[in-house]
């Protein structure tokens, strides 16, 4: 089938919109058609060449949208179903997946690497070349053939415009607060970086009762909308040394401290607003090879716990569909998170948006 798709041909180029074919499901996989796409960071990075990735290839990881047929041993009855698309659904043979660390999969690893789905093909093509997928997903299209694990029924009444944000951003951030930090009721907390995953996991710390919570983000809108979000108290590092008005603000360092920003001194801050014996969160992803300088006496004789994270630690089936229950039952409000929304064929105006650091999230919506 032809289906209209926003292309990355070569690094620091735009997008360009293309007609691509795009197979029918095979075993083991469904066809969605896609209602919204969240923008992430991630895309940006492998815009740029921050990120190598096979090219040609079709961008986009947060998906929603409804299953429109299904391949040969997916349950029939699955057509019609609303679903958010998770990059990592897990293959359930690899060491991670019989740990329980579906976030780690090595096959889907593999499949973000070379750009295919779990048979190592791909369904895009144009003129009969090859289009790599992005992690299993590439939502920023009118369609995407994904495994069906990676199809996870959430309620239809959602809003696909925020419930595409369940299969990274606000996932991410949901579970570096509930799963990798287990921050507990009451447990001050910082966030470094108000960017999507940074104001998701704001919202997380909110909803499991942390307190304080403190936002530090350089732009003011930034900081206006983390208040909004949950924060009690924000800090503009431009004004004042963030590690030294964290520490102001909580006596002896915070219990948790997420960094959501990807730069490598920004982690080294983190750390040093981090209360004795407490924990420090890696979210924000930098470019390969970067590296930051901490303290090993410290480390050891503190107790610190220094945790990076993928996706939070997330076991995507459970936690989607947790969060999606949350947000149905109105105890989770994301829209605030949403501040700018375009049709695909608008996906320059969007993607300069995320750029720009004027967004909360921008989402696509795909008619």
């Amino acid at each position: 089938m032809l289906i209209t798709a926003a292309v990355l041909e070569q690094p620091g180029e735009p997008l360009a919109l293309r007609e691509l074919d795009l197979a029918w499901p095979r075993a083991g996989e469904v066809l969605v058609h896609l209602r919204a796409s969240g923008i992430c960071h991630s895309d940006l990075s492998l815009m740029d060449g921050t990120w190598p990735a096979p090219l040609p290839m079709v961008l986009g990881h947060e998906g929603a949208g409804v299953i429109g047929a299904v391949g040969a041993g997916v349950d029939e009855r699955r057509v019609g179903e609303t679903v958010v698309l998770t990059f990592t659904p897990g293959c359930g043979r690899c060491r991670f997946c019989l740990e329980g660390r579906i976030n780690l999969c090595t096959t889907a690893a593999r499949c973000m690497d070379e750009g295919v789905l779990e048979d190592g093909t791909t369904r895009l093509s144009l003129d009969g070349r090859p289009v790599h997928h992005l992690a299993l997903v590439s939502s920023f299209a009118t369609h995407a053939v994904v495994p069906a694990a990676g199809a996870i029924p959430v309620p239809a009444e959602l809003d696909p415009g925020l419930a595409c944000l369940l299969g990274c951003g606000v996932l991410t951030g949901f579970a570096a607060v509930v799963r990798r930090a287990a921050v507990r009721p009451g447990e001050a907390v910082v966030v470094f970086g108000c960017g999507g995953v940074g104001l998701a996991t704001i919202v997380a710390a909110r909803l499991v009762s942390a307190h304080p919570i403190v936002a530090i983000d350089p732009l003011p809108a930034k900081r206006e909308l983390a208040l909004r979000l949950g924060a009690t108290q924000v800090v503009d590092p431009g004004e004042t040394d963030p590690v030294a008005a964290v520490r102001s603000l909580v006596d002896g360092g915070v219990d948790a401290a997420f960094e959501a920003s990807g730069i490598p001194a920004v982690a080294e801050q983190a750390l040093g607003a981090t209360r004795t014996g407490g924990r420090t969160i890696l979210i924000g992803q930098p470019a390969i090879g970067a590296a930051a300088r901490f303290p090993v006496y410290e480390l050891t004789q503190f107790e610190h716990d220094l945790l990076g994270t993928h996706i939070g630690g997330a076991v995507p089936a459970l936690d989607i569909p947790t969060i999606a229950r949350l947000m149905q039952a109105g105890l989770l409000d994301l829209s605030p998170l949403v501040t700018h929304r375009f049709p695909l064929e608008r996906i320059d105006e969007a993607l300069a948006a995320v750029s720009s650091g004027r967004a909360g999230r921008a989402v696509l919506e795909i008619a």
